[in-house]
């Protein structure tokens, strides 16, 4: 019965990913960890998440932003090497609760901002270009390490892309090659850490046609959403998973 509920979850994530370019892992790892515990959903959200990212890439690769996406990429590596090394060593609940309250910040500061700036063209030009070189490498760097340690660090490169001013389109597209590239980097490393769940190779594949259906389903309706709904609806979101990670985070159980 268990394998039917995540497969829902999975559903429902991946779904998620296809509209907005993130938050598969922010919804899925926190829901299936009772079934499977916090370590082994960091590394199957991982293994699920290549392809919706595959096909969030071949949607949007007209949008990417080279230049950007190319320093987060350089900066992001090595980030995600040592999360991914750490991912057995360190205590991934508090990492977790830690980034809870990071996202509550950040999502009902940039709420309020949109609140207070109505007109769209303001709006734009207050958040566009506002992120020096040296913020986004360093915001690349966590972007991978905590990618790599606990698999949802999709609120710092929202930051990172809200801070240059990448909307839409342009935001999926770039967050789905950075992810692609990163993401890419964790397998031999499970590998050489032993803690690929072969046992789980059933619903690895159960899982496959259930991605692809809902992440295209959510392609479909992105186009129907204006740019400031966007970004309403992405830290809307933000803000549910951040108060969902520091509530009902183990660290307290």
């Amino acid at each position: 019965m268990s394998i039917y509920i995540i497969l829902i979850y999975l559903f429902f994530s991946s779904f998620v990913y296809g509209l907005i370019g993130f938050g598969d892992a922010l919804i899925l790892i926190p829901l299936i960890t009772p079934f499977i515990g916090i370590q082994t959903a960091v590394i199957l959200t991982t293994i699920w998440g290549i392809l919706p990212t595959i096909l969030n890439y071949i949607h949007y690769k007209d949008y990417i932003d080279k230049n950007f996406a190319y320093k987060a990429i350089i900066s992001g590596t090595p980030g995600v090497i040592v999360g991914t090394l750490l991912i057995t060593y360190m205590k991934l609940e508090l990492i977790e609760l830690i980034l809870g309250i990071f996202i509550v910040i950040y999502s009902l500061t940039k709420l309020v901002k949109i609140k207070n700036l109505q007109d769209e063209a303001k709006l734009k030009k207050e958040i566009n270009n506002q992120i020096s070189d040296r913020i986004l490498i360093i915001g690349g760097f966590s972007y991978g390490f905590f990618g790599g340690l606990i698999g949802a660090s999709g609120p710092i490169n929202v930051a990172l892309l809200e801070g240059t001013g990448h909307y839409k389109e342009n935001f999926i597209g770039n967050f789905a090659i950075i992810g692609l590239i990163l993401g890419s980097f964790k397998f031999p490393l499970y590998f050489i850490n032993g803690i690929f769940p072969f046992d789980l190779w059933l619903i690895i594949l159960l899982g496959i046609p259930i991605i692809y259906l809902s992440t295209k389903f959510g392609h479909l309706l992105t186009p129907k959403i204006s740019e400031r709904k966007f970004r309403i609806i992405i830290l809307l979101f933000l803000f549910i998973i951040g108060m969902k990670a520091i509530l009902f985070s183990t660290f307290f159980n």
